[in-house]
C-alpha cells in the first residue's frame, strides 16, 4: 500500500510542479504559454493531477481515528469545495473568460472560489477518509495553490 501511495504522490507532485512552472512562465509573460496546445496540455495535467490526488488518498496506508461527526465535517468541506469549483466555472462560462475579471455571482463574495474549492476538498476528503499522509500532504498542495494565486493576481 505504501508503494502505491508513493507512486501516486509522485505523479501528483510532478503535475503540481508542471502547473506551477506554467504559472511562473505565464507571470513572466512568455508568449508560448498562451498557445492553444500549451493550454490543452495544462488541462490534461490538471486532470492527471486531480486523478492522482484522489488515488493518493485511497492508497494512503496510515489511517487516523476520527469521530464520525468530524468525518462528516470533512465530507461537507469536500462537497462544498466541489460546488465552489462548479459554480466558479459556470460564472466564468467555462474557460471563455480567462483574463477577464469576473465580479458577479460567487465572485462578488469570494475573490477566488475555484482555489478555495480546491483547498476545501484537499483538506476535507482526507479527513472524511481518515487518511493521515494525504491530509499531511495538503500543506504541499495548498502552498502550490497559493503560489498560483499570487502569480495570477500579479
Amino acid at each position: 500500500m505504501l508503494k502505491s501511495f508513493l507512486i501516486w504522490f509522485s505523479v501528483c507532485f510532478i503535475c503540481y510542479l508542471l502547473r506551477t512552472i506554467y504559472n511562473i512562465l505565464n507571470y513572466r509573460q512568455k508568449k508560448y504559454v498562451d498557445s492553444k496546445t500549451i493550454l490543452i496540455a495544462i488541462y490534461v495535467v490538471m486532470f492527471i493531477l486531480w486523478f492522482s490526488w484522489f488515488q493518493t488518498c485511497f492508497a494512503d496506508p496510515i489511517k487516523m481515528s476520527l469521530p464520525l461527526w468530524f468525518r462528516y465535517i470533512g465530507l461537507l468541506c469536500f462537497i462544498t469545495g466541489i460546488f465552489f469549483l462548479i459554480f466558479s466555472h459556470v460564472k466564468m462560462k467555462g474557460f471563455e473568460n480567462q483574463g477577464n475579471l469576473v465580479t458577479k455571482g460567487i465572485y462578488s463574495r469570494i475573490r477566488n472560489p475555484m482555489y478555495l474549492g480546491f483547498i476545501m476538498w484537499i483538506i476535507g476528503f482526507p479527513i472524511f477518509l481518515q487518511k493521515l499522509l494525504s491530509l499531511s500532504s495538503s500543506i504541499i498542495w495548498i502552498a502550490h495553490i497559493i503560489v498560483w494565486k499570487i502569480l495570477e493576481g500579479s
